[in-house]
């Protein structure tokens, strides 16, 4: 049996993962911790790309591992607004893109430029799979409520899509053909909507539910007003929507165990808090399915906090009106990212491929 060798490459905020797959097996994987103030001293997060590079490639000599046994490359990433869901072959126009400091900045756009980088001097494809931003969203549903602003899916795209699709697989049918949706539970939440195969609607971080570390939708009027207040900068706000808002902003942490067990020694807003949570996310759900007109397959609850008995009870409570739950806890985003790289390779997907503006073909 002929060897198919994937690179898989997962970049956040302080971490790079990684991992090789032959012929879907782990042959191994690690998570290089970075220094933060190291990672912060070369300003934008393009700058960083060279420095992850060099601990990538001191991790594969590590584990005795020839570069060029691999077939390709793929990693997360790439916020390029217009992106679908699905596979992209990085080219040179991809990596200018998502070094763009005018599209949402995030570590996760460090993955196509540094798959490249490594692919091709081995003469092999660079993948990204399933892009946060990958979506397909409806013309109706991307009407914001203000002219000028226009809403785009910015969710958990890799993870849902891939519990989706082993959904489907355990069905016994194929993921195009099902209309399900998908709840994330992780530090942030987001709720999908798929439907013929790809993602037409969803809750994001900043019009959903809170989370362990975000606000969801919060009342404008008087986020408008601490906006204007000149307690915060733009960063520190950015930084209270996204980091530390939602459960931390009121307890002080981010780890659902220990709202768990605060709640078990009776704190009462502990309880209140998470039980809000769970209130809110239910309303996703419920927002959620108006795209599909209340007719769905299933809805999946998945995620590291999906784990929870108490938090997912809650959540089907108060939506068990909406239609059939399965709970299928937990993420492998580097399976789920060799798992798309490798249908490329099979021919049972195809790779988009993108171009600058104004460069299209």
């Amino acid at each position: 049996m002929a060897k198919t060798d994937i690179l898989v490459i997962n970049p956040g905020s302080t971490s790079t993962k990684l991992g090789v797959y032959r012929n879907m097996e782990l042959l191994f994987e690690t998570t290089i911790r970075h220094d933060p103030d190291k990672l912060l001293s070369f300003g934008p997060i393009p700058q960083q790309k060279d420095y992850r590079i060099q601990f990538i490639q001191e991790m594969l000599q590590e584990n005795n591992y020839d570069l060029g046994q691999l077939k390709a490359v793929v990693a997360r990433g790439g916020n390029i607004s217009g992106l679908h869901s699905g596979g992209y072959l990085v080219n040179e126009d991809f990596c200018i893109g998502v070094s763009d400091p005018e599209i949402p900045q995030h570590a996760c756009n460090l993955g196509a430029p540094i798959a490249y980088s490594i692919a091709q001097p081995l003469g092999i494809p660079a993948y990204i799979y399933d892009s946060p931003i990958g979506t397909d969203l409806t013309d109706v549903a991307k009407v914001s409520g203000f002219a000028g602003i226009e809403r785009v899916g910015l969710y958990h795209v890799l993870n849902s899509r891939a519990q989706a699709i082993n959904y489907a697989e355990q069905q016994g049918r194929e993921y195009k053909d099902l209309s399900v949706i998908v709840c994330h539970l992780g530090g942030g939440i987001t709720v999908t909507v798929h439907k013929d195969g790809k993602i037409i609607d969803g809750v994001s971080y900043d019009d959903g539910p809170m989370a362990p570390e975000r606000t969801g939708g919060i009342p404008l009027l008087f986020w408008n007003k601490l906006c204007l207040s000149g307690k915060y900068t733009l960063e520190e706000l950015e930084k209270l929507v996204c980091g530390k808002g939602g459960l931390y902003s009121y307890l002080g942490t981010t780890d659902c165990r220990a709202v768990e067990q605060m709640i078990a020694d009776g704190n009462e807003e502990a309880r209140l808090l998470y039980e809000a949570m769970a209130y809110q996310v239910a309303k996703g759900i419920a927002t959620a399915s108006v795209a599909l007109k209340g007719k769905m397959d299933t809805i999946i609850i998945t995620g590291g906090i999906a784990h929870s008995k108490m938090l997912t009870g809650m959540i089907m409570d108060y939506a068990a009106h909406i239609g059939p739950f399965t709970l299928m806890p937990g993420e492998d985003e580097l399976f789920a990212l060799a798992s798309g790289a490798n249908r490329i390779l099979e021919g049972k997907e195809e790779a988009s491929v993108y171009h600058l503006p104004g460069k299209e073909k």
